[in-house]
Parts: C-alpha cells; structure tokens; sequence
C-alpha cells in the first residue's frame, strides 16, 4: 500500500466514492496510450481566415526579397501549424513565384537585381533549377507575346 493510500485510510476516506471517481476519470488505467498521455495531438486546420493570411503573408515576403529572407522559415512553420498539406503548400508556392516571376518581367527589363532576387526566391521555395527556369522562360515568351518585343535582361 503507498503512501498516499495509506493517508487516505487513516483519514476515513470513502473508498467507493474513490473508486468511482478513479473509473470515471481513467485513473485505473495504467496504459498510457489509452488516455492519450503520448498521443499525437488533433493537428489545428486553420480556417478560411487563416489561410488567406498566410497567402498574403507569403507574397509580402517574397515582394520583400532579400531583405525578408529570415522570416521565410518562421512562415513556413506556421504553414504546418495550419495543417497545411505538402500538396498544397507546393503548389502555392509554385503560383507565387510564377507570379513574382511576372511582376520582375511587367516592364520588360530583367535586372541583375532581380535575377539575384528570383534565384533567391527559388532557393527559399525549394523549387528546382529546371522548373525555375520554364516558369521563366514561359513567362517571357508570353510577354514577349503580348508587348510585341524583347524582354531585356531574360
């Protein structure tokens, strides 16, 4: 008997009343799994809210670039703190840099700056070099296309 039994009988606890209180509270179990000790927690789905901020949040940063680039992992934690799926994330990631990749070409002049920033980008969002490069490339024929001239700097 431990000690803290040994109390409680010689203060006239009433045992059926533990018992009952120990049934209802899972306290007589000693399997840890089964009342959730180690259990993985319920993943936190951000909602529609949520989500948008960090949409916003991530274009902000890769406008920001270089000078944003610590706050990148910190987003991308949050990003899994969303419960977030990798498809998704990936796929949001890709659309932003297509986007940013067309915000660098809008005025038809591709500086050094904005290479460096677009390498950068890419680095950060994990996208791989071919894959950078046909959104690049892609990006520049349709404006091309449409300005009905040379993108400088492409």
């Amino acid at each position: 008997m431990g000690f803290f039994d040994s109390l409680r009988h010689a203060l006239g606890a009433n045992a059926s009343r533990d018992k009952r209180l120990a049934t209802a509270w899972n306290l007589n179990d000693t399997d840890e799994k089964d009342h959730g000790l180690h259990a993985e927690p319920e993943p936190f789905h951000g909602g529609e809210y949520d989500l948008k901020n960090w949409r916003k949040k991530l274009k902000r940063i890769l406008d920001d670039l270089p000078a944003s680039q610590g706050e990148w992992p910190t987003h991308l934690a949050d990003a899994h703190a969303l419960g977030i799926k990798s498809d998704q994330l990936a796929t949001w990631v890709r659309d932003e840099f297509a986007l940013l990749v067309r915000k660098v070409v809008a005025d038809r002049v591709v500086t050094e700056a904005e290479h460096r920033k677009l390498d950068l980008a890419r680095e950060l969002l994990q996208i791989p070099d071919d894959e950078a490069e046909r959104v690049l490339h892609d990006v520049v024929a349709e404006a091309e296309t449409f300005f009905g001239g040379a993108v400088e700097g492409a």
